[in-house]
């Protein structure tokens, strides 16, 4: 009986701790594989915690491209459970903010700074088309503009499931332009947002 005992609770155990790994193609891999593809240079790796699941990265690549299909209902839900009035022929570019990370929780910004790091991409932005702009957060711990710009939690984790899966450091932003988005995951800069913006806006 205490045999049969134990072997239940190793495989209680065993399943609750167990974690899934997958390739930057999503495709299901062993630890194995996956720490052989981490050593080399040309990937890193993100985490879903709830999902104990890892997923490799190309450095190289850290975007993707798709389509929504009709964006209406999107827009609908963030402007009922935001309380906004996002306008849907507009591009929406949406930043996202995981929750406090190396990345994000480093460094010498200053409170000043991060704003006025802010406000430069929104006049860049701004050159390029007239569109809407919204921040979401996961997590606020570590949000260190959150008094100064406007910031959302993600309703019922609506953009991160649609989005961003996994913790990419640092944050991320998405562009949605009519059925079509452009996502860039981790750490981004003014000109990343921008030629993203110029490459949907084509498209």
């Amino acid at each position: 009986m205490k045999k049969l005992l134990l072997l239940f609770v190793l495989i209680v155990q065993n399943t609750l701790y167990a974690q899934t790994y997958y390739d930057a193609d999503n495709n299901k891999i062993d630890k194995k594989t996956f720490d052989k593809f981490l050593a080399g240079k040309e990937y890193y790796h993100v985490e879903n915690d709830s999902l104990k699941a890892f997923k490799l990265m190309y450095l190289n690549n850290r975007g993707e491209k798709g389509s929504l299909g009709d964006t209406k209902k999107l827009f609908q839900e963030l402007n009922e459970k935001l309380h906004l009035k996002l306008d849907s022929i507009k591009p929406l570019i949406i930043y996202y903010y995981p929750g406090k990370d190396p990345c994000n929780s480093g460094g010498t910004a200053t409170l000043k700074s991060q704003n006025q790091w802010e406000k430069q991409l929104a006049k860049k932005v701004k050159k390029i088309a007239d569109v809407n702009t919204l921040r979401i957060y996961k997590n606020e711990d570590g949000l260190k503009t959150k008094g100064v710009l406007e910031w959302k939690k993600d309703p019922n984790a609506l953009i991160e499931n649609l989005f961003f899966n996994y913790h990419y450091g640092c944050g991320s932003f998405v562009i949605i332009n009519k059925e079509k988005y452009l996502a860039v995951f981790g750490e981004y800069g003014h000109t990343q947002v921008t030629e993203s913006l110029k490459e949907i806006l084509k498209e």
